[in-house]
């Protein structure tokens, strides 16, 4: 087994760059699985922390199928005000928001941007931010007159979004506006909600000059209420209004169930490019291996003169192909690993800690995935190995 190994390190450093080109790729199809195996739970508490922090006590409306709410909540429906303030009446519902919303222009201290401003009842819109979502104000107060040119900034807005730092009693100006800064949120860990600006549903639709309506409702259930029977019970409501034909109504257990079979999808597309990923590197192991056995027909030839045997032959070609392998593997795991740490890390930095930790890796995975790169290479380097294993002494010698 000495000899072998050693015969076989020959052979690797003889053929430096055709084996680093083998090796790597290997190493590109278990770095993608390991980042996957690494993230995938952190991604899952991630998105799990995100949606206790909206609220258990909360219902979200939203015009479309559940199919396709992304494009059909920015499609144009909307439900009518009223028919979303009449939720009120139904028993268990303690209070529903009407939510509008738009890109609108933005200036400070001669900083142009496009800003994502929030539209709604200032009250309700304390409530639930406070009482369900944990959020607070970092400085300043809410507006008070809902018919006042005042903004709540998010925390990112304010820090972040411009140049210089936007500060309570500054003044930005929006669609050619001047308003007042009355407030700035606490960090909330929701890139959307931190960076955006909160208005009074009426001036919002003076400065925009869209038609006032429903983009989304946000239903809080009352204490002790059961929350789907609650939101059966605000479909069954809002199938009589006719402004919006289809819509979703989104619970927090559904919420999560969505997320999880979205986060499975996609773990499931990069499973299956990765395994494309080791069966090319399986076939570069077997080409790998194809010429070496063509190149070293001679020395082949000149050991099965001394002595060798078929099995010796075919173990020294299978222990090559096994340590491409495993080296491999080696590789893409050191990689996988560096590549999860430093995702972690931009994700702790964006305010969303927790997604990489390696106390909570599994290394019985790792081992096995070593174990599947050393048996690939091995399986992979069968053919070529039993070809050189198979050579006539005489005709391997006159091989040039």
């Amino acid at each position: 087994m000495k000899d072998f190994l050693l015969l076989t390190f020959k052979g690797i450093r003889y053929r430096p760059l055709r084996s680093w080109l083998t090796i790597v790729g290997i190493v590109f199809g278990i770095m993608l699985v390991v980042v996957i195996l690494a993230l995938s739970g952190g991604i899952q508490n991630v998105i799990n922390r995100q949606l206790q922090m909206f609220g258990s006590d909360l219902l979200v409306v939203i015009p479309g199928k559940e199919t396709s709410i992304v494009t059909d909540l920015f499609g144009g429906k909307k439900f009518a005000y009223a028919d979303i303030m009449d939720l009120e009446r139904i028993p268990g519902v303690a209070m529903s928001m009407p939510v509008d919303a738009g890109a609108l222009n933005a200036e400070f201290k001669g900083e142009k941007k496009s800003v994502f401003v929030h539209a709604s009842r200032i009250d309700r819109l304390q409530k639930i931010f406070e009482e369900s979502r944990g959020a607070k104000l970092e400085n300043g107060s809410w507006p008070v007159d809902g018919d006042a040119n005042e903004v709540v900034l998010g925390y990112l807005a304010a820090h972040e979004l411009f140049k210089n730092r936007v500060r309570v009693g500054d003044e930005v100006i929006l669609q050619s506006k001047r308003f007042r800064v009355v407030g700035i949120l606490e960090r909330m860990g929701e890139q959307t909600d931190d960076n955006s600006f909160y208005m009074s549903w009426n001036v919002f639709h003076l400065i925009s000059g869209t038609t006032p309506g429903v983009l989304s409702a946000i239903v809080k259930v009352a204490p002790g209420e059961n929350v789907e029977l609650v939101a059966r019970q605000i479909r069954f409501e809002l199938e009589k209004q006719k402004e919006v034909t289809e819509f979703t109504i989104l619970t927090p257990s559904r919420t999560t169930e969505i997320v999880g079979n979205i986060v499975q999808g996609v773990e499931l597309v990069l499973v299956i490019i990765a395994l494309v990923s080791l069966l090319v590197g399986a076939v570069g192991i077997m080409n790998t291996m194809y010429t070496s056995v063509l190149e070293r027909t001679k020395q082949i030839g000149i050991m099965k003169a001394v002595g060798a045997s078929e099995d010796a032959i075919l173990s020294l070609f299978l222990i090559e192909s096994g340590i491409i392998g495993i080296f491999g593997g080696l590789l893409g795991i050191f990689f996988g690993l560096g590549l999860s740490f430093l995702i972690g890390l931009g994700a702790a930095r964006s305010g969303f800690p927790g997604l990489f930790s390696f106390a909570t890796v599994d290394y019985f995975q790792l081992f096995v995935i070593l174990t599947i790169t050393f048996v690939t290479g091995i399986v992979a380097g069968f053919l070529p190995a039993r070809a050189a294993s198979r050579k006539e002494p005489a005709v391997a010698l006159r091989y040039e």
